[in-house]
């Protein structure tokens, strides 16, 4: 049933672009990186990040994923629009809110610690129904998150540590140069963490900290979107004045990429490392190319939205369940037993987005009652 894995893009693009408004002929969207904008758009990504990680685990079993193959090398600018979008709320909170980094550990933290430990508590508790057995001395790396029973969570680890770098760069250096520098140096450190790690041998989940690419080839985006804060009006005003010119050279330059980075990866690749040797030479060189793919198709997306709105209640409400979507949905993909690769997507789906839901209002409420107990710190 695979030729008709094509109705699977017809329904993300019906969910995308229902209710979508266009600014008329100059005109142009007042805030158009605001959260009202971006969250819907994050469900959207969220949506796809399911579909292209269902299309890796069916190619991971030699079975074909047909024109789902599209998919299976976008993982890193979806989650680069999330990187993108936290680096940009990031840095205007800091410019619009009073007090914002008084208050910044007590209300960013549990935002994201909590529904990565209900999620992780609940894929455990599923992978035990689905038969998982486990070995000496698994279980409290996985139930405390040091090791990652589900590595699909890692984008939590990674978005947690850079919070506290952004708190302590930008609470503690009032010369804005020097610590959009220091955060710069930060995120470029991670990337060569990550790239000097190398890839998780050492146990079933592969789930050690910074072991992998996807700890890392996108982690930049987080600075381009507070770089894009801090210079928003000056970089709006030149957007505006050369939208057409630079909205067509960002989507050539995006599909320019694209094929070079599918030819990276499919041919050089992270994954590199035998007998002693790391591959730091494959892996910068993949890198290297892959990394300004997603910079620049993020960044066309960005210029996008100068001009289009999406929205609708169906995306307003993935964009509430989006982070659940994100950490939950690779149960399914393990543990669903559906044998036939159409009815698995659609059984994933359905399930993921179900759980989603009755964990996103778990957190709600468990969220409400720790910011109410935390002191300001």
């Amino acid at each position: 049933m695979r030729r008709y894995f094509f109705i699977f893009y017809v329904i993300l693009a019906v969910i995308l672009l229902s209710g979508a408004k266009v600014a008329k002929k100059g005109k142009w969207r007042e805030d158009p990186l605001s959260r009202q904008s971006s969250q819907p758009f994050l469900g959207f990504c969220a949506l796809c990040i399911i579909l292209l990680h269902i299309a890796q685990a069916i190619s991971a079993v030699k079975k074909e994923t047909g024109v789902l193959k599209f998919m299976e090398d976008l993982g890193a600018n979806f989650v680069g629009f999330f990187f993108f979008f936290s680096g940009y709320g990031l840095y205007r909170s800091l410019q619009d809110k009073q007090e914002y980094m008084k208050h910044f550990l007590k209300n960013r933290l549990p935002e994201i610690l909590i529904p990565f430990y209900v999620c992780n508590f609940t894929f455990i508790s599923g992978s035990c129904i689905g038969g998982y057995q486990f070995e000496k001395g698994e279980f409290l790396p996985y139930i405390t998150g040091w090791i990652l029973m589900n590595n699909q969570m890692w984008y939590i680890v990674e978005i947690f540590i850079l919070y506290l770098i952004f708190y302590l760069i930008f609470n503690r250096v009032k010369n804005m140069t020097a610590a959009f520098t220091m955060f710069l140096a930060a995120t470029i450190g991670i990337t060569f963490l990550g790239l000097l790690s190398g890839h998780d041998v050492l146990t079933r989940s592969r789930g050690l900290w910074f072991h992998g690419e996807w700890w890392y080839n996108s982690t930049l985006l987080i600075f381009i979107g507070m770089l894009l804060a801090r210079w928003r009006e000056p970089l709006y005003a030149f957007a505006r004045k050369y939208y057409i010119p630079l909205l067509a050279l960002g989507i050539l330059a995006t599909v320019m990429l694209y094929h070079k980075t599918c030819y990276m990866l499919h041919n050089i690749g992270y994954w590199c490392e035998w007998d002693g040797y790391r591959g730091y030479r494959e892996k910068l060189m993949t890198l290297g190319v892959q990394l300004p793919f997603v910079i620049i198709s993020v960044v066309t997306v960005a210029l996008i939205f100068q001009k289009v709105e999406f929205g609708n209640k169906v995306l307003n409400f993935f964009g509430e369940i989006k982070l659940e979507l994100y950490l939950i949905h690779n149960l399914f993909i393990l543990y669903l037993p559906i044998r036939t690769r159409f009815y698995l997507i659609i059984g994933v789906y359905v399930a993921a987005i179900l759980l989603a839901t009755i964990l996103h209002a778990l957190d709600r409420k468990l969220i409400g009652i720790v910011k109410k107990r935390l002191p300001d710190f």
